[in-house]
């Protein structure tokens, strides 16, 4: 009998002990040592007092807060924390906020494992932060036994539970991926159970590996204020019941892939003061009922395939509208210029050819647009309310579309080759053993001496590496080849076909890369640094705004690093060397 109270009493000692101030700082040093914090990034200029000793106060450490003695916050965000969380971390009780969100300097590996049961004893936790750590599968229930969360952020890597509608008093929920992951997880579906999770104000779904569409159920969340969904992994349509969301202000969508419209639902958004929807490969035109958003001050619609008739937009502010990267003419965008912000410049216009005579639809009243026609890049016409214009030699043509009233645009059309005196049908180049085969078919020439063969590392400046007799004259397909014995890592090459009166014509410009190397980017979202892999030695970086305006010129990377630090948050696209990538920058 004395024994058994000699335990009991010595469980109320240790129930008691980890209730206290004393117990909380040993929760701490338990982290520190557990989650790498002698690397931590603070520990250069506020480290913690370690060793400390029993009776040492925690209350000021580096992102320690107390009340009535006891911790009641721990924020280490950004700050490298590397290893995996001990269970005493359970023995905080009295904390309300923890952040030991890993988007810092990326210099060690994140936490991972398995989130300890004894998590399950932080009852009075309302705002939880673990985003960019990489836990396991296993234990990951015991966040949705919190039922005090209010704010929740984390990098899934696994299927979420439908235990999360456990939450019932969340008002914020983001699942963010901000460093590189060590695999696109398979996410699935996003749990149905958030759609009955009717306090939520905030949703924020920001990691790739999510399949299917975007959920119809979205529209159940009748208080949401503000919703991003960036580079998840979603496709299909845009589900009409987001018109339900009455209450929002902002919606975000970027980098999924959308087909179809975008839904007049949309319309029934009165609150609404921010739309964005980008980089979403929408097609079709924009609904009328977008000019019932009388609150809005921003709606972005860029790098799509939207097109058609610019519906009316006389409620929104003046330069409130963003249509870059579309198929838009100045159909509709006369009247309602004043709306347009300057970054409207547009995909380019398709052209068309009946006997020699080329033709683009550019939209508007014919009468204000002024067409200049090009020659391998020399101007050769110019004509005001006529859109036509016939061909007289041979060559590359295309043209440019001025506005007398959408002043801020011009709108250019596709390159229509003329027939040539060689008709090349087919140039193209592979990587083989370290060399670069060169081969092209033409199916007819005239007066051809040949060909010079032109390689370059940026694709602007050429030098001529070779040359193949061509065939004279002859109507009979021929065919040709060249080998590079000693290519760059990615070559740009082009055919300049030369005829015997001295007259020469290029071909278009082909990439290979020596050993099909891929380029990869990361962190993306990015905040002040990105990561560039399986760049050739001679590739160039360069950035650029939605408007095409360039923020970044011809940038060298140093140890396959690119700062971003003076770039503003926003989408951008970067291009190294021939490939294009959307980036996103969030701070």
């Amino acid at each position: 009998m004395k024994q058994v109270l000699s335990f009991l009493l010595l469980l109320c000692s240790i129930n008691s002990f980890a209730q206290t101030l004393e117990g909380d700082r040993l929760a701490l040093v338990a982290l520190y040592n557990a989650a790498g914090g002698p690397n931590w990034y603070s520990e250069r200029d506020n480290p913690w007092p370690l060793p400390s000793q029993p009776g040492d106060s925690p209350c000021g450490w580096f992102g320690v807060t107390c009340e009535n003695g006891r911790v009641v916050s721990i924020d280490l965000g950004g700050n490298e924390l590397s290893g995996q969380l001990p269970p005493e971390i359970g023995n905080l009780t009295a904390l309300r906020d923890l952040s030991l969100a890993n988007h810092g300097l990326n210099l060690y590996p994140p936490l991972t494992g398995k989130i300890p049961a004894e998590f399950a004893n932080l009852t009075n936790l309302e705002n939880l932060n673990l985003v960019d750590n990489f836990f396991g599968m296993e234990g990951i229930d015991v966040l949705w036994g919190i039922t005090s969360l209010k704010t929740l952020s984390f990098t899934p890597l696994w299927p979420i539970s439908e235990s999360i509608g456990n939450l019932t008093n969340l008002e914020s929920l983001s699942l963010l991926a901000g460093r590189a992951l060590p695999s696109i997880p398979n996410l699935g579906n996003l749990p149905s159970a958030i759609g009955s999770m009717t306090t939520i104000k905030t949703l924020s779904i920001q990691t790739p590996g999510f399949s299917g569409a975007i959920p119809g159920w979205i529209g159940n969340l009748v208080n949401l204020n503000s919703l991003t969904i960036t580079y998840a992994g979603f496709s299909g349509q845009i589900p009409k019941e987001l018109g339900n969301l009455v209450n929002a202000t902002s919606i975000m969508l970027a980098g999924i892939r959308q087909s179809g419209n975008v839904p007049a639902e949309i319309g029934n958004l009165a609150k609404l003061n921010t739309l964005v929807i980008t980089d979403c490969e929408l097609s079709g035109s924009l609904p009328a009922t977008i000019n019932n958003l009388t609150q809005i001050r921003k709606m972005v619609f860029s790098e799509n395939n939207l097109g058609r008739r610019l519906p009316n937009v006389s409620n929104f502010d003046p330069g409130a509208l963003t249509l870059y990267g579309n198929k838009f003419t100045f159909d509709g965008l006369e009247e309602n210029f004043p709306k347009l912000s300057s970054g409207i410049q547009q995909q380019n216009l398709p052209i068309t050819i009946n006997n020699k005579v080329l033709s683009v639809y550019a939209g508007g009243t014919l009468a204000n647009n002024t067409y200049r026609w090009y020659r391998f890049g020399e101007l050769v016409a110019t004509k005001t309310g006529d859109s036509t214009f016939v061909i007289q030699e041979d060559g590359n043509y295309y043209v440019t579309v001025n506005n007398s009233v959408v002043t801020t645009l011009m709108l250019v059309s596709e390159t229509y080759s003329a027939t040539l005196p060689v008709t090349l049908v087919d140039f193209r180049g592979k990587s083989e053993s370290n060399q670069t085969k060169l081969t092209w078919k033409t199916t007819s020439e005239t007066n051809n001496k040949g060909f010079e063969i032109e390689r370059s590392a940026d694709a602007r400046t050429f030098e001529k590496i070779g040359f193949v007799d061509g065939s004279g004259d002859t109507k009979d397909d021929q065919f040709y080849h060249f080998t590079d014995l000693s290519p760059l890592a990615t070559g740009y090459y082009r055919l300049k076909q030369l005829d015997y009166d001295g007259k020469s014509e290029h071909s278009k410009v082909i990439v290979v890369r020596a050993g099909k190397a891929v380029i990869n980017i990361y962190p993306n979202p990015a905040q002040t640094e990105l990561t560039v892999e399986g760049t050739g030695g001679n590739d160039i970086v360069s950035v650029f705004t939605p408007a095409g305006r360039s923020v970044v010129t011809d940038a060298a990377l140093v140890g396959g690093k690119l700062d971003l630090k003076d770039l503003k948050e926003g989408i951008y696209t970067i291009k190294i060397g021939d490939v294009a990538k959307k980036l996103l920058i969030k701070r």
